[in-house]
């Protein structure tokens, strides 16, 4: 198979080191305004692909078969619906779309069309907390009082700079997929701001983030991206569980990214394996990111509340497995 990346910033490398240890999928194409940044990235990783600015010129250059979804959060709907338009599978990173409908529109798409669309969701699947969820839900019995903290470290803001609301749509989706893991019940309702901290570097802000839930649980999130800290955490956060008769906590180490061995590698390198297994899978192509569904409407909740400063009720997500 080939595939055309469309946006060539820092988390692009990712990808290609992924795409290039993993072996099954061509990079045909690098498409990005900045021309630049392309052709640093296919010089770094020693690549030979046609060079584009949009994914109409990079289709018209290339005959590929996937699409690689690294544009900015707020171009992620409508690069990966045109992609489904022109046939192709779609492997996006987070989140799937900024709002609910938009992301129920493209599994419906790709559903209808019989193609892969598939969305990052690395923080949600990380071996390290997946063992703390477990200790939860062995230990613990709802309602549950959650609380996170993720203050990551960025040096430069790139595309985040013009992105509005960057922590909510780049940070906080990370927080979604996991408190979803913790937290079973339906949630109802969600508070959300995000406010810019100039005085700490200019693309700093801070986003606090409530979410109540069926059962009675409360999950109160912070986020922020900062230039440096001695309190920063990787996107994985610090994590705090309290019930009644019940309490744990869990705090990723941001050494042990740097510890991963060939047999273990990186979360996201080992989701993008999970996605790469998915197109070569025999018969009907799923759909994996439907479920990632109940993200994208804490996330559809958390920016009509920050833009309107009140508590806004979970959209509700309807069944769409058949």
């Amino acid at each position: 198979m080939k595939a055309a990346l469309i946006g060539c910033g820092a988390i692009a490398s990712r990808w290609v080191r992924s795409l290039l240890a993993d072996g099954r999928i061509e990079i045909a194409a690098l498409a990005d305004p900045d021309q630049q940044a392309a052709r640093a990235l296919a010089d770094r990783y020693e690549l030979t692909p046609a060079f584009a600015t949009t994914l109409d010129e990079a289709l018209a250059l290339a005959q590929v078969d996937v699409v690689v979804n690294l544009t900015p959060p707020d171009h992620h709907y409508r690069v990966s619906r045109e992609a489904l338009a022109h046939g192709l599978h779609v492997l996006t990173e987070k989140p799937l779309a900024l709002n609910l409908p938009d992301a129920l529109d493209l599994v419906h798409l790709a559903r209808e069309r019989g193609l892969l669309l598939a969305v990052m969701q690395n923080r949600g699947a990380d071996p390290g907390f997946l063992a703390f969820r477990d200790t939860v839900r062995l230990g613990g019995r709802p309602p549950f009082a959650v609380a996170a903290d993720a203050l990551v470290t960025l040096p430069g803001p790139g595309f985040r700079r013009s992105q509005h609301l960057p922590v909510t749509t780049d940070l906080a989706v990370h927080a979604f997929d996991q408190v979803r893991t913790l937290i079973t019940a339906p949630p109802t309702e969600v508070t959300c701001t995000e406010t810019p901290t100039g005085f700490l570097a200019s693309h700093s802000s801070i986003a606090t983030i409530t979410v109540r839930f069926a059962d009675g649980s409360l999950f109160t999130y912070r986020g922020g991206y900062i230039f440096d800290s001695l309190l920063r955490t990787d996107a994985n956060g610090n994590w705090w569980v309290e019930a009644r008769g019940f309490a744990a906590r869990w705090a990723s180490n941001p050494a042990d990214r740097h510890k991963t061995t060939e047999a273990e590698p990186p979360a996201y390198q080992r989701r993008i394996t999970a996605m790469v297994d998915a197109l070569h899978q025999p018969g009907i192509v799923p759909v994996p990111a439907a479920g990632n569904l109940g993200s994208i409407a804490l996330l559809d909740a958390a920016l009509q509340s920050a833009a309107s400063r009140r508590s806004v009720p979970v959209p509700e997500v309807p069944d769409v497995r058949s």
